[in-house]
């Protein structure tokens, strides 16, 4: 039987008087990839923040890997989070770091690795996504899509069991865009994710 990693039940959220989410529910099995699509101001961005744990709703329940993420302790969030995997719109990479130091960054913030076992986890991911070789350059000389392609690889580095992304193609050529599409259908079979995609292109 295939397994849930993601439940959500009666998610109800408001900004101030207004109702943005009404009762979503949703689930999504261990291995599967599961596309949010709406238009502008449709709640998706919402719904993508609730999962994440960053907003807090007005009622409903979101389990993320059997937690209940609305009544979690810190501790558990904390524990939780080292699980999750998160490609932001525009990359949010640091600019003044390397892409190598870019990617190293979760491992140095999380666990307690030796540095070489670091570099060495940093490198098969950056290879993972096509960037072997390119840990130091700067963020500023890459190209839209290997931007992308890095702040990918620094949401996989620990390995997690969820990979969210917000609008991965957007700002992309479509060559590139397409190249990324079929480099999240390789992450979830080589690394056995659950994956969230937030987005509004029909294409991908």
């Amino acid at each position: 039987a295939k397994k849930v990693a993601i439940e959500v039940n009666q998610l109800v959220t408001h900004y101030g008087p207004r109702k943005i989410l009404d009762g979503i529910d949703l689930e999504i099995n261990e291995r599967e990839i599961m596309i949010i699509m709406g238009g502008s101001g449709s709640g998706k961005s919402t719904l993508l923040r609730h999962l994440l744990g960053l907003h807090t709703p007005t009622s409903g329940t979101i389990k993320l890997l059997g937690t209940d993420i609305t009544t979690a302790t810190a501790a558990q969030l904390c524990e939780l989070r080292r699980n999750m995997g998160v490609s932001f719109q525009g990359g949010a990479l640091l600019s003044s770091m390397t892409v190598g130091e870019n990617v190293r960054l979760p491992l140095r913030e999380h666990a307690e690795i030796a540095e070489e076992t670091i570099g060495f986890m940093a490198r098969l991911k950056l290879e993972l996504v096509n960037l072997g070789g390119f840990e130091h350059l700067m963020p500023s000389e890459l190209s839209g899509g290997m931007v992308k392609r890095a702040a990918l690889a620094r949401a996989i580095v620990m390995d997690p069991e969820l990979l969210f992304f917000d609008e991965p193609s957007a700002g992309l050529d479509p060559v590139a865009a397409s190249e990324l599409d079929d480099l999240i259908l390789k992450l979830r079979d080589s690394l056995n994710m659950t994956i969230v995609v937030v987005t509004h292109e029909l294409d991908s």
